[in-house]
């Protein structure tokens, strides 16, 4: 057999392992987080949410994009102190994320994921929200904006407070996508690798976009694995990874909105992010100059909420004290 036939059958003998591998139990901590919310149902499918109540009783209401491959998990290490500034804090997996459902064969839009947001906003009665992102969450907050500014959707959207973004690819200029997810997007190669989604690797790729004495523990890592893996979610990795293109194709869009918003915006950023390199500071500072910009340690990397959680809270609680909002 020649070369390119061998490495044929190395793949199908490779997948056929994975596809007969159980899908990993869901540990306690990550059972119990999931015991903890409740679901929407939307176009037949299960969307997970969780609505965390806070010290505060001024009535402010927060909602928290997660990134991407993870979910909202992502907060847990900053929840206490979200809780010290707001009266309700509310989180959701978006479809093919985290514990909500991972249809195959869908197309998956950061347009989509913003307008579960309003369903979520709208089925509780929010009417003004302060919104916190992170990463792909970023770019689901920008389309939430300019739905806001453009006064779109006006009987769903609700009054957006303040903005606070962390390490997101904003700017494609700036974004700088890792192997994986430049393999992920191959058309070709990319449905296979989604199905090649082992710890070892997993544990490799994914650490390597934290700060260098930041890196999760395998504990840690582990319960973000299996969070991907529920539901089978590798599977569908290259279909949720074309939200890179679509940042280029609606970057007027989004990065529009940013430019041409009234509503305070504030981002939050560890520099040591291979994803978005810190060139981004300058880039930012030059594209907005009317928002505010905290740049963290520089051993922080592309997770600060969970590499830095008392800086991260401390940056955004400045930037809310400083709003009055």
């Amino acid at each position: 057999m020649g070369l390119k036939t061998w490495l044929a059958v190395i793949i199908v003998i490779i997948s056929v392992i994975f596809i007969m591998y159980p899908e990993p139990d869901l540990t306690p901590k990550v059972t119990a987080w999931k015991e903890g919310g409740k679901y929407l149902q939307y176009k037949g499918y299960q969307i997970f949410y969780r609505v965390e109540d806070g010290v505060s009783k001024d009535g402010r209401t927060l909602l928290c994009l997660h990134g991407y491959p993870t979910s909202s998990y992502d907060w847990i290490k900053i929840l206490d102190g979200l809780k010290e500034q707001f009266s309700k804090i509310i989180m959701y997996d978006y479809i093919g994320f985290g514990f909500s459902d991972k249809p195959d064969n869908h197309t998956y839009t950061i347009m989509e994921q913003a307008g579960i947001g309003e369903r979520i906003l709208k089925e509780l009665e929010v009417n003004k929200v302060h919104i916190l992102a992170h990463d792909y969450g970023d770019t689901v907050a920008l389309e939430l904006l300019a739905r806001y500014n453009n006064k779109e959707n006006k009987d769903r959207i609700p009054e957006i407070q303040t903005l606070c973004l962390s390490n997101g690819g904003i700017f494609p200029e700036t974004n700088s996508p890792r192997p994986v997810q430049k393999l992920l997007l191959n058309p070709y190669a990319g449905p296979i690798a989604s199905r090649l989604m082992f710890f070892f690797i997993f544990k490799k790729t994914f650490g390597e976009i934290f700060g260098p004495e930041t890196i999760p523990l395998e504990d840690d890592l582990w319960d973000f694995f299996v969070i991907i893996m529920h539901k089978n979610g590798h599977v569908i990795s290259h279909r949720l990874m074309q939200y890179i293109t679509q940042r280029t194709e609606f970057k007027d869009r989004w990065v529009g909105a940013l430019k041409n918003t009234q509503v305070k915006v504030h981002m939050i950023y560890g520099p040591a992010d291979p994803v978005n390199p810190d060139s981004f500071i300058d880039f930012y500072k030059k594209s907005v100059p009317q928002h505010s910009i905290t740049v963290l340690d520089p051993k922080i990397g592309h997770y600060p909420q969970w590499e830095a959680p008392t800086a991260f809270i401390e940056a955004y609680s400045t930037f809310i004290m400083k709003t009055g909002s």
